[in-house]
């Protein structure tokens, strides 16, 4: 096994280097393919065999010794493979990577997201189209007009309309907004619910529950009638379909109150047929002139002003003059050549550009530029880079779940010093820096939160994956043994059988379709135990399988959103699991053997139903409580040597179900403060063990539903401080029960401060437990 696993490093390695010799379809991508085949297959041989040794304990000798056999049979059957695909370079003579291609220089990568989140990013060039937009949207005309914009994909008809979208002047003259992204495979109801859900997530209302379970009809109605008598802006873009239009427009009220519909499409039939008359434009590239800004603004970004140096500008003009003036082209391939600063390699480009290129094809010249882009990408972001292409067309791509896949996939290099998470995030910067993916969304400190990515470089990304037998999207094909599955349509013709792909490494799902249901209703067809990723997130799944606890190489579930209500015992045996995602699950409890899960980074859960939370030896440094404090059914809080500050603060207002609260061996606390209107539910607090705590908690005598305070081993400067004529006694004195237990010599004493006495007891009681 150790011969084998040198084998597949070596062979990894060839590949990495070797990669760019796959463009085009030549003897040198088949061969470099099928060498890439062998690679797939010798690490399933690995998986498979620490699987096996795995098993051993639980087998007996007989399945041991077949189970043996089969690894021995599958690594005799590789090193066959791997001599026939060398032998097959020699027979026909197939040119290495160091005879064909030239071999790439060093980067330098640029860092600066701020550039592709600018409010007139990409918009060059695009004034006039702009303000006639602008105009369109505010005159005076009161009947509800559609505005139709036309023209191929890569020329910015979306950053157009997204623009225009989000200025100020139409966000004060509407009333209301939606937009909606109409995929190739749409369907009536998904669009209609779409429209519904943005209408009043941007009024910040509360959607209807059943609106998941609303028939097209019902949805049409209630769209109706809440757009009614408002002035509503809606964008359906990239429509792919006058059908669409035609089965949902009876939704949208032809009220006088100045409303607007615009429409995207690469097609001018399709404008033509959705549009009020005189208002569809067609969108064309660029002029020279702004094009050429474009491209020095994304492709010099380090320069003063983003001017092209003038020793770059013959090869700088060669190759701009392949984008055809298409933004798109234009921001991929400025991106792209940004990292290169010399002479030699932007002549390489310029020659790579053509080979390449057909000059009378300008979609196809396009395509090319986003393949010589990704030939490009360190080998570390091919991979990720594929991996985002896997999400729906037009899928907002959150930051954290999709570099959790990606460590789950082992995509992500380690580096001395750095998390695997903060490696992670610096590939996403990286691939926007390229412009290969977009920020949409950044969080209050200007970190991006959500990505997205054209879909014209997704469907690039597709091909690729087919290619390189990556990733196969599930719409309306069949499936065969492919390595990793995205299913975003089910057509009920298909038969997808999960059973027969034990090779499978990531299942996405992003269907609702109750395919998915059924699938993981029968434990037969958990038959992919070598997966890595499962992805469920929304679905109709309700229940798993015990089975699951099979999937021994599972580093990534995710069953948020969905409606399993139990979750299986054999969880505990996912010793590899990284990432348990079960936000928004109906599921009320976690399986003991969670707590053996060691390999868990992420245990992700929605706190809202959380009765009970305790923390034991958390070491934390920041104060807990403002995470907690507005959980709304949270009845125990019992912290054990979880937090090392020194003062713990209960804001007003919060934890307003906590019925009982246990601070054990806080060995830093000197203070709690108690605002008013804390914890107004409060019965029970004990104390044990915190020995810099030597005040009573300040604003203790807010809690006026308070009938215990119990200690136990507490300083003795506190206990003073609560005795007959101590500072703090008259603010205990309401409490019906104060006592406190210490033990000296084995043997326990209670002190009772309203009844005064100390007596012996047996043993302290086991205060620590929830109620």
């Amino acid at each position: 096994m150790g011969e084998i696993k040198s084998e597949l490093e070596m062979i990894q390695a060839f590949i990495r280097h070797t990669d760019r010799a796959i463009m085009g379809d030549g003897p040198a991508a088949v061969w470099v393919g099928q060498v890439r085949e062998a690679a797939y297959y010798i690490e399933d041989i690995v998986d498979e065999f620490t699987y096996f040794l795995g098993e051993q304990k639980r087998c007996g000798f007989w399945n041991s010794v077949a189970k043996a056999l089969q690894v021995s049979r599958n690594i005799k059957e590789i090193k066959i493979k791997i001599e026939g695909i060398s032998k097959r370079r020699i027979r026909y003579d197939v040119k290495g990577p160091g005879e064909e291609l030239s071999t790439n220089h060093a980067r330098k990568r640029s860092t600066n997201i701020s550039l592709f989140l600018g409010e007139d990013d990409d918009i060059v060039g695009q004034d006039s189209n702009k303000e006639k937009l602008i105009g369109w949207l505010t005159d005076e005309k009161t009947e509800r007009i559609e505005i139709a914009i036309w023209g191929m994909g890569g020329l910015g008809k979306t950053t157009l309309v997204a623009q225009v979208y989000k200025n100020e002047q139409i966000k004060k003259h509407f009333d209301c907004f939606s937009w909606i992204t109409v995929s190739e495979t749409y369907k009536t109801d998904d669009v209609l619910r779409k429209a519904i859900k943005e209408l009043f997530l941007e009024k910040k209302e509360m959607v209807a529950e059943d609106i998941d379970k609303l028939d097209t009809t019902r949805l049409a109605q209630l769209l109706h009638q809440y757009l009614h008598t408002k002035r509503y802006l809606i964008v359906l873009d990239d429509l792919w379909k006058m059908e669409v239009w035609h089965e949902i427009r009876d939704a949208f009220p032809k009220s006088k109150c100045q409303s607007r519909i615009i429409f995207t499409a690469r097609n001018n039939e399709i404008a033509s047929s959705v549009a009020s008359e005189g208002h569809i434009f067609n969108l064309q590239p660029l002029e020279r002139d702004q094009a050429w800004k474009l491209f020095c603004n994304n492709a010099f970004r380090g320069e003063p002003k983003g001017n092209c140096p003038e020793e770059l500008k013959v090869p700088a003009e060669a190759i701009f003059n392949r984008c055809d003036r298409l933004p798109l082209a234009i921001v991929t391939l400025g991106g792209y050549l940004c990292s290169k600063h010399s002479l030699l390699e932007w002549n390489a480009v310029s020659s790579d550009l053509n080979q390449m290129f057909n000059h009378d094809q300008q979609l196809e010249n396009m395509w090319n530029i986003l393949m010589l882009s990704f030939y490009d990408l360190p080998h570390y972001l091919k991979n990720c880079f594929l991996y985002c292409c896997a999400f729906p067309e037009d899928y907002q791509i959150k930051r954290n779940r999709i570099i959790r896949l990606w460590i789950a996939e082992g995509f992500v290099e380690e580096r001395e010093g750095m998390t695997m998470e903060d490696r992670a995030e610096l590939y996403l910067n990286e691939l926007v820096n390229r412009s290969m993916l977009r920020v949409i969304e950044t969080n209050d400190c200007g970190r991006p939160k959500c990505y997205h990515m054209h879909d014209i470089i997704r469907e690039s990304g597709i091909s690729l994956s087919k290619q390189q037998n990556f990733c196969k999207i599930l719409g309306a094909q069949p499936i065969n043994g492919d390595r990793r599955l995205s299913i975003i349509e089910v057509n009920n013709s298909i038969q997808i059988g999960l059973d027969k792909m034990p090779q499978l490494r990531s299942l996405l799902v992003f269907t609702t379709h109750d395919w998915v249901s059924k699938t993981f209703h029968r434990k037969a067809e958990l038959g992919f135990r070598l997966l890595r990723v499962l992805d469920l997130q929304g679905s109709s799944v309700e229940s798993m399988p015990n089975e699951v606890g099979n999937l021994f190489n599972l580093r990534f579930l995710s069953l948020r959103s969905t409606k399993v209500k139990v979750l299986p015992k054999s969880l505990a045996s996912l010793q590899n699991l990284q990432t348990l995602d079960l936000r928004n699950c109906s599921a009320e409890k976690l399986p003991s053997g969670v707590r053996k899960l060691y390999n868990l980074r992420h245990l992700l859960i929605s706190l809202t139903n959380l009765r009970v939370l305790i923390l034991r030896s958390s070491g934390l440094s920041a104060d807990p409580l403002p995470t907690f404090q507005y959980l709304p059914n949270l009845t125990h809080l019992d912290l054990r040597k979880a937090y090392n500050g020194e003062e713990l603060c209960f804001k007003g207002d919060g934890f307003t179900s906590l019925r009982k609260l246990c601070l054990f061996d806080l060995s830093q606390l000197s203070q709690i403060k108690i605002e008013e209107r804390a914890m107004q539910s409060l019965q029970r607090i004990n104390l044990v063990r915190c020995v810099k705590l030597k005040t009573l908690p300040q604003g203790i005598e807010y809690l006026t539903k308070l009938q215990v305070l119990q200690l136990k081993e507490m300083p003795n400067e506190l206990l003073e401080s609560m005795r007959g004529q101590g500072v703090s006694h008259k603010k205990i004195s309401r409490i019906p029960l104060v006592r406190h237990f210490t033990q000296s010599d084995g043997k326990w004493t209670l002190e009772n401060f309203l009844q005064p006495g100390v007596f012996s007891v047996d043993k302290a009681p086991r205060i620590h437990q929830p109620s």
